[in-house]
């Protein structure tokens, strides 16, 4: 199935970029079936249209893909590169998440926020990756958010913030998971979550939980964290 995506779904018409890849690369040609979602659970059957370098198309059947009985909510602290920050918003996306935030913490370099974390761009890699994995609803992701407000925000959910104190042990993030309810994670920085914001966090109803017996990077965290939410979901 070939799938496109078009915010505007009174529009009719693919951008520029879309419209080059059904010709250019996936050769497509007018009068074959194209499908099109808006990234809000719209999808649409439709034929194509190829006129020069502008790709119409004409709706067949429309219909709204219900979202999933659960949520999978990540809260991260940027890395210092802007392609670790692409990649876990790639894979996150393919794995299976309905709302990403990039926040500020004690240990993060708010001077390099807007170099290493660009919402346009991480947009666009988002509706690749969801159109790439057949999905129907694009991520929501937002930048910028102070840790402290962030975490007296949050309502509605399983609330889980990865951190495992010295020489303690506590229960993987897997063994937390709540069967067809929400789930949100807080992943720390390089240099890890401050005692402050760690004791912020246990005050307002979160948990800690592990994300394996290695310590890893933080778009690695991120990654492994989503996809242990997602698992659980869909085994438990």
């Amino acid at each position: 199935m070939h799938l496109f995506y078009q915010p505007d779904s009174n529009l009719y018409e693919l951008d520029e970029e879309e419209a080059r890849h059904s010709s250019k690369v996936l050769r497509l040609n007018s009068g074959d079936i194209i499908y099109v979602t808006n990234g809000k659970g719209t999808l649409q059957k439709c034929v194509l249209n190829i006129q020069g370098k502008k790709a119409g198309y004409e709706v067949l059947e429309s219909q709204i893909i219900e979202r999933r009985p659960f949520s999978v909510h990540l809260a991260i602290a940027p890395t210092r590169k802007a392609e670790r920050n692409e990649w876990m918003v790639e894979k996150m996306t393919e794995i299976g998440v309905e709302r990403i935030d990039f926040m500020l913490t004690e240990h993060t370099n708010a001077d390099t926020i807007n170099r290493v974390v660009n919402l346009t761009r991480l947009n666009r890699i988002a509706a690749a990756a969801m159109k790439q994995s057949q999905q129907h609803y694009l991520p929501v992701i937002t930048i910028g958010n102070k840790y402290e407000a962030f975490v007296k925000g949050v309502t509605g959910s399983e609330k889980l913030i990865a951190y495992v104190p010295d020489h303690n042990k506590v229960e993987h993030v897997f063994s937390k998971v709540k069967k067809g309810s929400g789930t949100t994670l807080l992943i720390g920085p390089e240099g890890d979550f401050s005692e402050k914001e760690v004791s912020l966090a246990l005050d307002h109803g979160f948990s800690t939980v592990s994300l394996g017996p290695t310590r890893l990077r933080t778009e690695t965290a991120a990654v492994a964290g989503c996809h242990a939410i997602n698992l659980a979901q869909n085994i438990l």
